[in-house]
């Protein structure tokens, strides 16, 4: 049976997300889930203000905000350190509409999406539903699925991502190593506390030589705590209040452990794929990296491959675009999994760095730059594929984010309020038009011809804007807006020369040029979409 769909394997947060970007661009899929149904634990508890800007561009971010508890950052409470010279990671100086991180149980966050998922697309996962064989025939991919009656159907798909996790069927299937090793083991729990000190708005870490915990408030009644030492005496305990309750009292945080909602183990990896694609598998998210919970960047981290990867397979989908883009989702995101172990590995040593002292670990949060770098890197908001990065020749060097680098936000208007994230929620590519001083008709002219000439080119994939005052530059309601307080023009660094900005589907800068350089636009398009069959 061939199926003209997309087949997801995994209803977690990557193969949601996954299954939206598809979803919002008409590209029908299909969700395995072999779990019983949705989960109510789960280990993941963060998210970043990179994923927030994602939500919202998704149009899922105000439903986030009901939910979950903001949280200013991290608390790095060394021995014999007072609590008000620890260090600190404090989120809340980042250039963003969330400056913060969010704490929400992922079970919690995973209904989130379910039920945007459902509300929008009609869609949910198949749950008790299990892939068991995966074999790459031409150009589709069959797929032996086993229902929850136990028979078994035969069906091939054009493409199959595996959202499927470290255990990942899809990349064993595709011959992908995951090369990687242990490097710790954690145990956590969400429990009642009595006797709590520390400030629960922040997530407090604890830990001495051989030793650590780290702790915070969540959503309702209960605190979220993790505990990791070498030995396993305490992580693998059999009474594991108890074993969370001698932890805590070895490090001296003094609270007292209530009778835990729930608690687990698990072996802390550090692994990444050797490559995430394999002809027409793809993995994505644990399937192809995981490492430290330090910082908590895993889900986001999954999330954001999900998002690079599903407007490019949407586009080879439809036929607008050929299979080889589909290269440039390992080429960006794999760098970036790299980036996210080896940030999580360096706040491992910090905080688990067993049999260090303390002390000599505290040198580290001390060095040039830490806090700073920790936060953008830990955020998303430095993630970038600038290195990566394909442009056209004989562009005239700008000013401002730089092809590849994330596309910042800004307030546009106060009053009805009007943000600059607002004209990139699309599904499509945004050219962004600003004029030179006093709204140059010339500029003005020049993004007139550049919007009609990517409209023949490449009709319904990008979606032009004007900013400007001007009500006759030729551009309709939905399409002009105003930079009230010059916003746009102090964080794009825009001068009198005035500028071209062509922002990707995943809000990063594909090309940003003066007016007059403006054929570049279309010539860096022709990269992604297949010209010639449109």
């Amino acid at each position: 049976m061939e199926k003209d769909m997309i087949l997801i394997v995994g209803g977690g947060p990557a193969g949601l997300i996954m299954a939206i970007e598809l979803l919002r661009r008409k590209v029908p899929v299909r969700i395995l889930e072999k779990r019983k149904g949705p989960s109510h634990t789960a280990r993941a508890m963060t998210v970043h203000a990179r994923s927030m800007e994602m939500f919202h561009h998704m149009g899922v971010a105000s439903r986030l905000e009901e939910v979950c508890l903001e949280c200013p950052g991290n608390i790095y409470h060394f021995p014999g350190v007072p609590d008000d010279e620890c260090p600190r990671t404090d989120y809340r100086v980042l250039p963003t509409s969330f400056p913060f991180y969010y704490k929400i149980s992922q079970n919690d966050f995973e209904q989130v999406l379910r039920e945007f998922l459902y509300a929008q697309y009609s869609m949910l996962p198949e749950y008790r539903t299990e892939l068991v064989k995966l074999v790459q025939d031409g150009d589709r991919v069959v797929a032996t699925i086993r229902l929850p009656d136990g028979q078994e159907e035969e069906c091939s798909y054009p493409y199959v991502v595996g959202c499927d996790g470290v255990r990942s069927f899809v990349r064993d299937a595709a011959g992908i190593k995951f090369n990687g090793e242990v490097i710790a083991a954690m145990a956590m729990m969400d429990v009642p506390l009595e006797n709590v000190t520390f400030d629960d708005r922040w997530m407090n870490y604890y830990f001495n030589k051989d030793l650590f915990m780290n702790c915070t408030k969540m959503p309702g009644d209960v605190w979220r705590i993790y505990m990791s030492e070498e030995t396993g005496e305490f992580v693998y305990a059999k009474d594991i209040r108890q074993a969370f309750q001698e932890v805590a009292d070895r490090i001296g945080i003094g609270f007292k452990v209530g009778v835990p909602e729930w608690a687990t183990s698990w072996e802390i990896r550090n692994n990444i794929a050797e490559r995430y694609r394999t002809g027409r598998m793809l993995i994505c998210g644990d399937a192809s990296h995981v490492h430290s919970p330090s910082g908590g960047q895993g889900m986001n981290g999954c999330m954001q491959d999900a998002f690079n990867l599903g407007w490019k397979l949407a586009a080879v989908f439809k036929g607008e675009a050929d299979d080889s883009i589909l290269d440039t989702y390992e080429r960006e995101r794999k760098p970036i999994g790299e980036q996210i172990s080896n940030g999580a590995m360096a706040t491992h040593h910090i905080v688990m760095g067993f049999g260090i002292e303390p002390a000599e670990r505290l040198p580290l949060t001390k060095a040039p730059g830490w806090e700073q770098n920790t936060i953008k890197l830990v955020s998303g908001l430095s993630h970038n594929y600038c290195d990566v990065v394909q442009l056209p020749s004989g562009l005239k060097a700008v000013a401002g984010p730089r092809a590849g680098a994330r596309a910042p936000d800004c307030l546009l208007t106060k009053s009805p309020q009007r943000r600059l994230y607002d004209i990139y929620r699309r599904p499509q590519f945004t050219l962004l038009i600003v004029p030179g001083a006093d709204d140059d008709e010339n500029h003005i002219k020049i993004g007139i011809k550049a919007r009609d000439a990517l409209e023949t080119k490449f009709p319904g994939l990008v979606s032009s804007h004007m900013i400007s005052s001007n009500r006759d530059s030729g551009f309709d309601f939905d399409h002009r807006a105003r930079d009230e307080q010059g916003a746009v023009a102090k964080l794009y660094e825009i001068g009198p020369e005035g500028r071209l900005v062509l922002v990707r589907p995943d809000l990063y800068v594909g090309v940003s040029c003066v007016p007059e350089d403006w054929a570049a636009i279309p010539k860096y398009l022709e990269q992604w979409y297949n010209v010639a069959q449109r």
